[in-house]
């Protein structure tokens, strides 16, 4: 029998340099990873046009581990070496071929290493040369010499190691340095600001405490990198958090998750459970057992429409997440050392939800763009169920809220641009016994970790943290709208009970008059209370009275009754104040209360007409669009603010339910109404309604002399809950919840139609939308 044995070219470690990055950053990040396992504190990089150092000052390479460890492709010496010698760090490096990733940048490599032997205490210096072009044009590996010289040095001479790399590859000379150093900054995880993980740490006790690990990036001796005014400014940014998670799971599953929200020192949400159990529904031994049919994953297909499954059962892996949540909300960074706008800049340089292993951070989870969480693909399809497996578990979704955009919180899913953390993991070498499938390992490339159940499970676990958020913030915030109403509810009982009380005592008025009125004024407090029960059954189970926003709750027939014994009120206030001017203010105050109501009465009541016939109907546009303003005119008469309708009196309306058109129109009015209010200056306020037919489809634009829109807000106006106006006492409608938009924008869809915000506004306007709905076939031109 004959025999063939392996020969290994010398090219292969041009391969290896070649294929095991992508990227010059990418490269320097593994060199910065020999320093750190070699406990170096401080690791230095400095870029030249011809020159690339790598210097640390770690414990450096003895001859024999030159010999035994450096020249040795592929050795598994970290692998099996699980922390470092000096200060136990977890080993960065496992593979054994990182440092040929040098290749990569130049083809010159001088090694320049200062140790002390473990035995004699000698103190040397090694310094090699690696020639890479002459190493590949070698007909084998055996063949390769490194040259190479050991000397003995003084004390007084530093432990640590120099790379120096000549001869840069094309391209990698004229690097430009700031985005070099932008990349690998964001690679070695400077997010000083968040907590970092303990479970680095080995269970055997140190040698001497870790001074910890910094890497400084200079073009000279002068240049020390990052200033350090940059740490301070990320620490209070990201102390400034909306939300934050935080969550800690051990290497045999169990959880300790907590929520923490903005002004309570003490978690909202502080669970513990095991991450196994909820796994297990989900692995493929569980799918195995199936009957039913299954998709390409063997995932039984009920479950098709759920990402990332399979899941293993474990991660094999200690995981520490710190998931931080920062909306664009009035005050969110009041009181730091940067203003508001800095801050939110600083976040989108740096931010990200990236995956740290070993204290370096994976690329393809730590680009800006990078949606690995496939959160920004949820907010464009609007998606309104959990996409992790372990969200309905502990917040499930109530039918009803899921079909209410105001109440979803999968539509409150944060942006990646408001989310800032880390989710920390410590990847080790997998044991021979171990299933491939349950075991966190990184790729060759490092770039990413090997798709298997054990990502799967981290996906589902880091989506849990960002949807939890989602989950408290929209929990939040309909508490705290909620508990403002009631306080205005109060406020006005309040303020109905002081009337009373001030006429029950007056000496001014005729007994049997002032009984008359005392009675009528108890009979309103009536009215009104019952009319603010009705109201809270009337917002929860009217979907059509989404449309009207804030407006939804006045559609009750006691609001009408309170009406009336409110009318009768305020004309008797009114002969009161004549009498006692002390009265005058209040009898001011019923009588605009009473308009304001009147005008709500008025507005619900015509819509509630038109909502009784659903279907689609035909109608001439320009009749409705004057219906439909009619309720807001008055409104609009005390801001001072004119509505124009541009419409021929013949023209075909689109062929939708009347309410749906009307609803259209008044919340695009009474949105525009709010934004020419809120403009500071003489500015003419005015709004303008245009329309026309094209084709087979309604042309409807509102447009407006407003405060506009920024370019930046464009994409989040549709956002439900999202304002650019807020609220105040000079808003018309006082509503300022962010809802018109996105309910508009749903309805219109649910009749084949379109709404946008038009780039450009007409000659004479600052903001404008325009809707597009389809025509009655005998409607079409």
């Amino acid at each position: 029998m004959r025999k063939a044995h392996f020969h290994i070219d010398a090219a292969l470690f041009e391969e290896l340099g070649e294929r095991l990055v992508s990227r010059p950053e990418i490269a320097l990040a593994e060199l910065i990873k020999n320093a750190y396992d070699a406990d170096a504190a401080r690791c230095r990089i400095r870029i030249a046009p011809e020159q690339i150092e790598v210097s640390d000052n770690g414990h450096g390479l003895t001859e024999g581990e030159f010999l035994g460890n450096w020249m040795v492709v592929s050795t598994q010496v970290k692998g099996k070496q699980r922390f470092s010698r000096r200060y136990l760090r977890p080993m960065a490096g496992s593979k054994g071929v990182g440092r040929f990733s040098a290749r990569f940048l130049g083809s010159h490599l001088e090694l320049d290493s200062v140790s002390i032997d473990p035995v004699s205490k000698q103190r040397t210096r090694l310094v090699a040369q690696f020639d890479w072009k002459a190493i590949s044009r070698a007909q084998s590996i055996e063949a390769v010499i490194i040259p190479y010289t050991v000397t003995a040095v003084d004390d007084g001479v530093r432990t640590g190691t120099t790379l120096r790399i000549t001869q840069l590859r094309e391209g990698v000379d004229a690097l430009a340095t700031d985005r070099v150093k932008t990349d690998v900054l964001r690679l070695i995880d400077p997010s000083g600001g968040l907590e970092r993980p303990q479970f680095h740490q080995s269970t055997q006790r140190a040698k001497k405490g870790d001074p910890g690990f910094q890497v400084v990036i200079h073009e000279s001796d002068e240049d020390e990198g990052s200033p350090a005014e940059a740490t301070d400014v990320a620490k209070a940014v990201l102390a400034a958090y909306t939300g934050r998670v935080r969550m800690e799971v051990d290497e045999d599953g169990q959880v300790d998750f907590k929520v923490y929200w903005r002004g309570q020192d003490a978690p909202i949400e502080n669970k513990r459970f095991s991450l196994r159990r909820l796994a297990l529904p989900f692995t493929a031994a569980r799918f195995a057992k199936h009957d039913g049919p299954v998709d390409h994953r063997g995932v039984p297909m009920e479950l098709e429409r759920i990402q990332h499954l399979p899941l293993a059962p474990k991660l094999n892996s200690p995981v520490f997440i710190d998931l931080r949540f920062f909306p664009k909300r009035k005050g969110a960074f009041q009181g730091l050392p940067v203003n508001g706008v800095q801050a939110q800049s600083w976040l989108k340089d740096h931010g990200s939800f990236a995956v740290v292993d070993n204290q370096f951070v994976m690329p393809a989870y730590a680009d800006q763009d990078s949606d690995w969480l496939a959160i920004e693909t949820s907010k464009s399809h609007n998606e309104r169920s959990w996409q992790s497996v372990l969200t309905p578990v502990w917040y499930p979704m109530d039918p009803a809220d899921k079909a209410n955009p105001q109440r979803n919180p999968m539509l409150a899913l944060p942006r990646m641009t408001q989310l800032f953390g880390r989710v920390h993991i410590s990847t080790q070498k997998r044991l021979d016994d171990v299933d491939d499938d349950s075991w966190l390992q990184p790729n060759m490339d490092r770039e990413s970790l090997r798709a298997n159940g054990a990502l799967n499970l981290l996906w589902h676990l880091c989506r849990f943290a960002a949807e939890a958020l989602a989950h408290f913030d929209r929990k939040l915030r309909l508490e705290e709208k909620e508990a403002a109403e009631r306080d205005a509810q109060r406020e006005a009982r309040t303020a109905l009970s002081a009337a009373i009380a001030e006429i029950k005592t007056s000496t001014q008025i005729e007994p049997a008059y002032r009984e008359k009125v005392v009675q009528q004024l108890k009979a309103a407090q009536t009215r009104l209370q019952e009319a603010d029960e009705y109201q809270q059954e009337a917002r929860i189970s009217l979907e059509l009275m989404s449309l009207m926003g804030v407006m939804a709750g006045f559609m009750t027939h006691e609001f009408e009754k309170a009406l009336a014994t409110m009318q009768r009120i305020t004309r008797g206030a009114r002969t009161l104040a004549k009498r006692e001017p002390s009265l005058k203010e209040a009898a001011d105050k019923l009588a605009e209360n009473e308009r304001t109501l009147a005008n709500y009465l008025e507005y619900m009541r015509l819509f509630a007409e038109k909502a009784r016939i659903p279907a689609p109907e035909r109608f001439k546009a320009r009749a409705q669009l004057t219906v439909a303003t009619h309720a807001l005119e008055s409104l609009a008469a005390d801001h001072g603010i004119s509505i124009t309708i541009a419409a021929d009196a013949k023209l075909p309306g689109p062929y939708v339910p009347v309410a749906a058109y009307h609803g259209v129109v008044v919340n695009l009015v009474s949105n525009a109404m709010k934004a020419v209010v809120a403009r500071i200056g003489k500015a003419e306020r005015k709004i303008r309604l245009f329309a026309t037919n094209e084709g087979n489809r309604h042309i409807l634009v509102c447009a407006d002399t407003g405060i506009g829109i920024p370019e930046y807000l464009r994409e989040r106006i549709w956002d439900p809950l999202f304002t650019t106006t807020g609220s105040s006492e000079d808003n018309p409608l006082a509503s300022g919840l962010g809802l018109g938009l996105s309910v508009v924008q749903r309805v219109v869809k649910r009749f084949d139609g379109r709404i946008e915000l038009l780039k450009e506004a007409p000659p004479g306007y600052i903001t404008a939308f325009r809707v597009t709905l389809p025509l009655a076939e005998q409607d079409q031109a």
